[in-house]
């Protein structure tokens, strides 16, 4: 993070804590001392409903429970239709990545433009799989709202991160000032390149007369265990790397965490389908027939939708852009130091659904 932007110290809000993973039988732990042993149904007006084997369901507040443990089995063929989103895909062959998640939910909490950051009660491991997504609108200096994403188009010089969208969410992973900030948006998936405490912010330097705030909801996979940073054999590609990534359709750019050095050498493969817009949808290939026409892409010749890419220079530059599509090789240059992030060739994002799963190799 910038010097200026240090100006937003770390503070603590305390948070009610909800631990959830995906078990054949949920239990869930009050904080009056009681276990429960059923099926977790939901979280509806502001309420935890729990259902017990006799078919009673029960309701309970946020501060009445401690966590909720859900180990559900998650082989193919075995996954019970719960009506609740599962947990984020994970390459089969990650360590750690077997026929059981370990996905654990916190409880939404705010997020509002303060002075200082706002510290969560979610502790990360290195290598372990975050996922965020965010709602809610944030007043920027009394007279500018944005969502989660940010104001496309606008930045912010003296932000966290100025070259992101301003007024978009953000985090960081404990309170070293060398953490480098996290594009969250409203939505993302990264693998946490370090030990610590979750950290968040709005990224927008002024804090006066702000208004509003982001509701977050965190989810962390405790038995992913994926690669971080890039290669450390002096400029020389790493062999046997992989990691698998989520690139969401309604977020612009979502940061690999994978770090770029010179003559390195990346084999990316994407799958999936994503809808676009006016009931239009596109592979990691791109749509050209669901081309506007004035419409200004961020590559101009590529399929609306196409999975694109780009290294994000440690100067905060960024480099040209790359078609990925369906599958695509790169090798970086000499004297390119970055961080590789992935793309949406389109250039309103906001009205997109769906997301590609990409396999990184290098």
């Amino acid at each position: 993070m910038n010097r200026k932007a240090m100006r937003k110290s770390f503070a603590i809000i305390a948070l009610v804590t909800l631990l959830a993973s995906a078990a054949l039988a949920d239990t869930l732990y009050l904080k009056n001392g009681s276990v429960l042993k059923g099926v977790f149904v939901g979280f509806e007006n502001g309420q935890f409903t729990f259902e017990l084997p006799n078919g009673n369901r029960l309701k309970f507040r946020p501060t009445e429970v401690d966590r909720l443990v859900m180990e559900r089995d998650t082989v193919a063929g075995n996954q019970p239709d719960s009506g609740r989103p599962g947990p984020p895909s994970r390459n089969p062959n990650q360590p750690g990545s077997g026929g059981n998640t370990a996905m654990e939910t916190f409880p939404a909490f705010n997020v509002q433009l303060e002075e200082k950051w706002i510290r969560s009660s979610i502790q990360v491991s290195r290598g372990q799989l975050v996922h965020v997504e965010a709602t809610g609108t944030v007043t920027l200096e009394g007279r500018t709202q944005t969502g989660p994403d940010g104001l496309n188009g606008r930045r912010d010089p003296d932000s966290p991160m100025p070259d992101a969208n301003d007024g978009a969410l953000i985090a960081a992973i404990g309170q070293d000032q060398n953490s480098p900030p996290i594009f969250i948006g409203r939505g993302v998936e990264f693998v946490a390149e370090n030990d610590g405490l979750l950290y968040f912010t709005v990224n927008h330097w002024e804090t006066a007369n702000a208004r509003g705030s982001f509701r977050v909801t965190v989810s962390v996979d405790r038995n992913f265990r994926g690669d971080v940073g890039g290669n450390t054999g002096g400029g020389q590609p790493s062999q046997g790397k992989e990691k698998t990534i989520t690139v969401n359709a309604t977020q612009q750019w979502t940061d690999t965490g994978i770090d770029v050095e010179p003559n390195m050498t990346f084999q990316i493969v994407a799958e999936g389908e994503i809808e676009i817009g006016n009931r239009a949808y596109a592979r990691p290939e791109g749509n050209q027939n669901a081309k506007v026409r004035g419409s200004t892409y961020p590559v101009p010749d590529a399929g609306v939708g196409a999975l694109i890419a780009k290294i994000r220079y440690r100067d905060g530059r960024d480099s040209n852009l790359l078609y990925i599509g369906a599958q695509n090789g790169a090798q970086t240059d000499p004297g390119e130091y970055g961080r590789l992030w992935l793309g949406i060739n389109d250039d309103f994002v906001r009205d997109n659904k769906g997301s590609f799963r990409v396999v990184i190799r290098w």
